[in-house]
């Protein structure tokens, strides 16, 4: 009897072993991947698609590791921005693998009208409305060019500002995909421009002789992507621009010394690595971004200074429906003091949330933003029944409630007593609603304080996050 029992102990551990093993051995089993099959892609070129997916045909995966590269394939093939939707399968067969990319592609020729009003965001308009600040023209935009993902942009402007820009882009100058280059040219002038601040606020001058301001910019990028989530840039550009005699009297610090004509030259290197899991509103991953320039290469320029500015971001779930988010970013410069034209510092690209009616100037910052976001309304996908078939018939929609805190800093280059919130810490805070849709469109409406006591609703177009 003992006997029996002991034999049989040994094969229920015999046999306990043999499964664990050949568990064990199921998780490492390795595939090899026989094919990719893309469909839907009836304008962008097939490259364009497997430049993106982390695999390669032949290559040799974990069968682990599959839910993973379609994850990730996902992720990489949608912030392209070429595509609304994006289905990803596969299927395993033997020790071999077949993956299965599905793609619905965008509208890519956007020949738009132009109507939109000449203010640093809506909520500075809609304090202030002034209708004389309307920018009327046209707008064309070729988002996938030839199928090979470049960008082709023509904006021409008249009214409140009169400006006319080219802008082009490639990431095709090899074969691999990983070199490519943009450039861009652009002439606009001014007959109203800020001209000072005062009490945190620009302050308008308006010409009735000609242009209050004429400005030519122009620059080149080299481009190297040698990873999926690794981007290295190196841009050389200049900008010449002219002022009237009136307005340098006004402030003659705004090109320096009573100057009513400023040129620079610049050159810039930029490193980026971006693991966030969209460009647009970023649930997850991470961002770490490093740019260092140089202003000024010739004896007679009015600049001759280095910066360096750092960006970081990180994103993630804490609780199911809830993410959280913070991204941060600081600028030094070796040169204070600058014109007043090249003293931008918060407020005008990136704000505090609460501050939308203020600026401070400086050329060493900077800014934080903190959120928490609460999926109300999870991605749906509305069929719209009054729209005919094609790339408008499907649409995606997400609402989110969101808990935000802002905090910035501006080291004043000169400090002036009737701005009181330069040199000081700044916050602000407070709760909004988010909708992000189709075709990376975001509608905020918020609701924010600062550190002034200040408080009410502002609206936004746009990421809540640090532009990049």
């Amino acid at each position: 009897m003992t006997k029996c029992l002991f034999h049989i102990l040994l094969l229920v551990t015999f046999s306990s072993l043999s499964g664990l093993a050949s568990h064990g051995a199921e998780n490492n089993r390795i595939l090899r991947v026989e094919s990719i099959s893309i469909t839907g892609n009836t304008i962008t070129n097939e490259k364009i698609i497997l430049r993106e997916l982390p695999f390669r045909l032949g290559d040799s995966l974990n069968i682990h590791d599959l839910p993973g590269y379609a994850k990730q394939s996902k992720e990489n093939l949608n912030n392209t921005l070429l595509f609304n939707f994006i289905t990803i399968s596969y299927n395993i067969s033997d020790n071999s693998v077949e993956w299965y990319i599905d793609v619905e592609e965008r509208w890519y020729i956007w020949p738009l009208p132009i109507l939109e009003f000449e203010d640093r965001n809506p909520s500075a308009f809609l304090r202030n409305p002034n209708f004389s600040k309307l920018n009327y023209g046209a707008y064309v935009k070729v988002n996938n060019f030839r199928g090979m993902r470049e960008q082709i942009k023509l904006r021409m402007v008249l009214g409140y500002r009169n400006e006319v820009v080219l802008h082009y882009i490639t990431h095709n100058l090899d074969r691999e995909k990983k070199h490519g280059i943009s450039a861009l040219v652009s002439y606009f002038t001014n007959c109203e421009i800020n001209f000072t601040t005062t009490e945190n606020r620009p302050l308008y001058f308006k010409s009735h002789n000609g242009p209050a301001r004429q400005v030519f910019f122009s620059y080149l990028t080299y481009h190297y992507r040698p990873k999926h989530h690794w981007y290295h840039a190196i841009t050389v550009g200049g900008l010449r621009a002219t002022i009237s005699d009136s307005l340098a009297a006004l402030n003659p610090n705004y090109f320096g010394n009573g100057n009513t004509s400023f040129w620079y030259s610049h050159i810039k290197y930029e490193a980026t690595l971006d693991k966030r899991n969209s460009k647009i509103f970023p649930l997850g991953g991470y961002l770490l971004k490093s740019e260092l320039g140089k202003q000024g290469f010739f004896e007679n320029e009015p600049l001759d200074l280095w910066y360096v500015k750092l960006t970081t971001g990180l994103y993630g779930q804490v609780a199911p429906r809830l993410f959280a988010g913070t991204d941060m970013s600081t600028k030094l410069s070796t040169q204070t003091n600058l014109p007043y034209y090249m003293n931008n510092g918060i407020g005008y690209n990136d704000f505090i949330r609460g501050y939308e009616y203020y600026v401070t100037n400086g050329s060493n910052y900077f800014i934080n933003k903190n959120s928490l976001n609460f999926e109300l309304l999870p991605t749906k996908v509305i069929n719209l029944l009054w729209v005919p078939d094609g790339k408008f018939k499907k649409a995606h929609l997400t609402l989110y409630w969101s808990i935000f805190g802002d905090t910035g800093y501006v080291k004043p280059d000169a400090f002036t007593p009737n701005n009181s919130l330069e040199g000081k810490m700044l916050y602000g805070y407070g709760t909004g609603l988010y909708m992000v849709a189709s075709y990376d469109i975001v509608l905020r409406i918020e609701y924010s304080f600062n550190s002034t006591g200040e408080n009410g609703f502002f609206f936004h177009l746009g990421t809540p996050f640090l532009l990049n």
